[in-house]
């Protein structure tokens, strides 16, 4: 299974532990398509596989009916001719941006970025409030009043292998970061910077960070992530080292 559906399959089981958000949430299986939503959370709406006929998008398009705006996205890989070819001749759709899944293989050599102010401190159920504002902070998130979002961090964190952290510079949470560990794959899930503190190197510093830790544990299995294309997280991933393992077309609809 693609690394990011799986994370965000577990996401959204966490999040269904929160009786207030759980009939947001859906999750269907369609031929080799998987579709996901949770209805206030606009990045969670998306279908992920391969579109098998024209007839799949009217079952896209009814899925996500009820989604604000009925806002969602189909992601396919760029080597899918066949999808592409019927999203082509459909004027609901557009292509909006390219998803990069990048990895580290076991035994690869990678760059470490060290900054000597940052650390990084693991996240208490005790300080989940606190990282999940910070959070929407450093992702200038606009539902800024998200029903139970502190609930739906501390699911999250209770998921099996899945860890936050604070990056911090000086003992200040500047930012924001994860890791989810499982027997096959290390993820290297979130990062982000408060506004006021990027451009300084501590993402990549936070980055290298969780590549040590992974190599450190696990060092027998590869490591993933993915960002968007040419974003600045792309790029730091790529000066640490990793390489495309996949890349994803994310198609918008517009109907």
């Amino acid at each position: 299974m693609n690394s990011l559906l799986h994370y965000d399959l577990l996401r959204l089981e966490a999040f269904q532990n929160n009786q207030a958000v759980r009939n947001s949430i859906a999750i269907a299986q369609e031929g080799g398509l998987t579709l996901l939503k949770f209805k206030p959370v606009k990045y969670f709406n998306y279908c992920l596989g391969k579109i098998e006929s024209p007839k799949m998008l009217d079952l896209i398009r009814d899925f996500y009916t009820d989604t604000v705006e009925k806002q969602h996205q189909i992601l396919i890989d760029t080597e899918d001719e066949a999808s592409k070819a019927i999203l082509s001749h459909c004027p609901d759709y557009q292509i909006d941006q390219k998803i990069a899944v990048m990895c580290l293989p076991p035994g690869a050599r990678y760059h470490r970025f060290v900054h000597t102010d940052i650390r990084l401190k693991q996240v208490s159920e005790n300080e989940i409030s606190e990282f999940a504002w910070l959070y929407l902070d450093c992702f200038e998130a606009e539902n800024r009043h998200a029903e139970s979002v502190e609930e739906n961090f501390l699911h999250k964190l209770r998921v099996d292998g899945l860890k936050f952290y604070f990056i911090q510079r000086n003992e200040q949470n500047v930012g924001i970061t994860g890791l989810y560990q499982n027997a096959e794959f290390q993820l290297l899930s979130v990062g982000a910077i408060k506004y006021e503190f990027r451009n300084l190197g501590f993402h990549k510093a936070a980055l290298s960070w969780r590549i040590d830790h992974c190599r450190n544990q696990n060092p027998d299995l590869p490591i993933f992530s993915w960002a968007y294309q040419n974003s600045i997280s792309h790029c730091n991933m790529i000066k640490s080292g990793m390489s495309l393992f996949q890349e994803l077309l994310s198609y918008k609809y517009v109907g």
